[in-house]
């Protein structure tokens, strides 16, 4: 851990030093980073930091990284780790959700790895789907009805998409809570561990959902028929057409990002709109502006703030020539505050013409597979909740998820018999 404890200070000296690339790495986690990511728009289009490490808060900048060929995935910086399976660990297997899934693999592999899933995902499977997730909002808005504070994040956010993605993967909902701690876990982790602590806690997150799909796979080999996502998963392996490791990796990725971005945009839309009177009214006036609240929600607020590449090949990116080998870490949330795209981009504003042009599901072959479904969740999530509850307002400060990645209240009080 010498090596890791120089580099981390390293890059607080150059933070220290005025370097906005290094100031991006070291903000601590659960704070917003806006204000950072400003100061590497201010230096250019494209950054250097050190070594070959770039950074773009570009829209058309990062636009162009993500979907070009020349520039293919980044391993998360738990693949440096090595980690192998601890002591009375069940499966052989120890994987990651991101680095051992197809989320980190490039064409023509990575397109033969997301046809198994995609059909899942398309938009008849969504609209196939929105009768089961209305009927999923309606029963937990239940636990919302009543007087005093709730935390909408526990009670509604985190417990929609977590039914829902259960059903799709064919998981007992009665593990919600379990998942929940894997999310929040993974959100914290996910931008690499600091700390010999943090190295065990990635390994025990990673070994504990390494056993439990490990033995979810093993009741679908014993008793098939199962017609869930998870059955088809295993199939393919049994088949040939994907391994062990990346079947355990894909159901968990599947898993965590099939409830943490819904809940994100639940919380991040209802923080938005308590700050922005004017479009709350206005939404309220028009629940089918729903689609377009979701939009401006995911502009105004990356649930991923960032996302990582690296040039496969020479390129000149913005008019630098960069080496093979070079990483560019493309600023999401920043490349959607980008004031040359968006008028006046820090403000909440769901009519604005060009609300979908933004990039938090990432752009390119590496499109999250998973966008349509929490659009859809988002929609029916937010139309439902201010329609059931017209007053419903924040009772108290938001408490943001602990992570560099993740942006999304992991604490959001509210009420929603409160007057107006």
């Amino acid at each position: 851990m010498s090596e890791l404890a120089s580099m981390l200070r390293g890059r607080a000296r150059a933070a220290r030093d005025g370097d906005p690339v290094a100031a991006v790495l070291q903000l601590p986690r659960g704070r917003s980073g806006y204000a950072r990511y400003e100061r590497v728009r201010a230096a250019g289009d494209l950054v250097r930091g050190r070594g070959r490490l770039y950074m773009s808060a570009s829209h058309a900048t990062c636009g162009e990284v993500l979907r070009g060929r020349q520039f293919g995935a980044v391993p998360t910086a738990a693949a440096k780790l090595r980690l192998t399976p601890p002591r009375g660990q069940r499966s052989a297997l120890l994987v990651h959700p991101l680095d051992d899934s197809f989320a980190s693999v490039d064409p023509p592999e990575h397109t033969r790895l997301r046809r198994i899933v995609a059909p899942w995902f398309t938009t008849a499977a969504m609209k196939a789907r929105a009768g089961f997730v209305e009927r999923v909002v309606e029963d937990e808005l239940d636990r919302l009805d009543r007087p005093g504070t709730v935390d909408l994040i526990d009670e509604f956010a985190l417990r929609v998409p977590s039914r829902v993605i259960c059903e799709l993967l064919g998981l007992p909902p009665a593990d919600h809570e379990r998942f929940c701690r894997w999310g929040l876990e993974f959100g914290t982790l996910v931008d690499g561990a600091r700390n010999p602590g943090e190295v065990r806690r990635t390994r025990t997150l990673l070994s504990e959902m390494a056993d439990y799909f490990d033995g979810q796979a093993a009741l679908r080999r014993r008793e098939p028929g199962r017609d869930d996502l998870l059955e088809v998963l295993v199939r393919a392996v049994d088949q040939g057409e994907m391994t062990e490791a990346g079947m355990l990796a894909t159901a968990e990725a599947l898993l965590i990002g099939g409830f943490v971005t819904t809940s994100n945009i639940i919380g991040n839309a209802v923080v938005a709109l308590d700050a922005a009177p004017g479009q709350r009214e206005e939404f309220l006036s028009a629940p089918g502006q729903a689609a377009r609240v979701v939009e401006e929600v995911l502009r105004l607020d990356a649930p991923a703030q960032y996302s990582v590449r690296v040039a496969n090949e020479a390129v000149t990116l913005a008019g630098v020539d960069l080496p093979a080998g070079s990483v560019v870490v493309t600023l999401l949330a920043a490349a959607n505050r980008d004031p040359g795209v968006f008028a006046d981009p820090a403000r909440f504003d769901f009519t604005r013409p060009n609300v979908r042009d933004h990039l938090s599901f990432a752009a390119g072959v590496h499109y999250c597979i998973g966008a349509g479904l929490a659009r859809l969740e988002g929609e029916i999530a937010l139309r439902s909740l201010y329609s059931r509850f017209p007053r419903l307002s924040q009772a108290g400060r938001a408490r943001y998820c602990p992570s560099r990645v993740i942006r999304g209240p992991r604490l959001l009080p509210v009420t929603t018999r409160g007057a107006r």
